[in-house]
């Protein structure tokens, strides 16, 4: 694994950590590019200790670690297979944090935009990595086969006029998902392209609070 930087902040003082947000950077941008959208999700989140890696991809930008995996070549056929070269990584990332906080995966949240969502997306896949993802812009690299058991829930947050990840993805991840009894939500953001918008940053953090009062409401009963 590259050993781009991971940046780590703690909740404000006065809260003890209560979740681990693991936030994942998109295609050719850098980990300080998702520490404000990080502080974001903190304001609604006070107790959340937050952690923003840079991408593993030695290769990519000039040797800057600033993509997840390779994009040069990259096509429907190799894209499922380059995903899942960097899932064992990401997966190591993500328990040594949890470690390091001492958060279980069902206090950790994946929070991940463009590229980065998709990792977000295919790691909880395995069971025991996150209690939810939020993917902003985001499409899973294979859709879930019937059968599939994911035991997170999943936040989609989509711009209608996205023309590099189209909404007609998360349109149909929200349906499967929904089959699958995977508990999800999908907010298409009007007149947003492949961005993050303070609207579209809003909603996420806004339904993963939701969840996780839904998900505690459900224990008490």
């Amino acid at each position: 694994m590259s050993s781009g930087r991971v940046f780590r902040f703690a909740p404000t003082p006065e809260n003890p950590t209560r979740h681990l947000f693991v936030f994942l950077h998109g295609c050719g941008a850098t980990a300080q590019s998702m520490i404000p959208i990080a502080f974001k999700f903190q304001a609604r989140f006070p107790s959340a200790a937050l952690v923003v890696p840079s991408g593993f991809n030695p290769d990519a930008r000039g040797g800057a670690p600033q993509d997840w995996y390779p994009t040069n070549g990259l096509n429907p056929d190799n894209h499922r297979e380059r995903v899942a070269s960097v899932l064992p990584d990401v997966e190591d990332l993500v328990r040594r944090e949890q470690t390091n906080f001492g958060m279980t995966a069902c206090r950790t949240v994946l929070i991940g935009f463009s590229q980065g969502g998709t990792v977000a997306l295919e790691a909880v896949k395995s069971p025991g990595i996150a209690g939810a993802v939020v993917a902003f812009s985001s499409r899973f690299a294979q859709t879930p086969c019937r059968g599939s058991r994911i035991s997170s829930r999943i936040h989609l947050v989509h711009g209608a006029f996205d023309s590099v990840v189209s909404r007609v993805y998360a349109e149909r991840a929200a349906r499967v998902l929904a089959g699958l009894h995977v508990p999800v939500t999908l907010d298409i953001v009007e007149d947003l392209g492949h961005a993050l918008s303070h609207r579209a940053i809003s909603l996420g953090s806004l339904r993963l609070l939701q969840g996780i009062y839904e998900g505690r409401r459900a224990t008490l009963h």
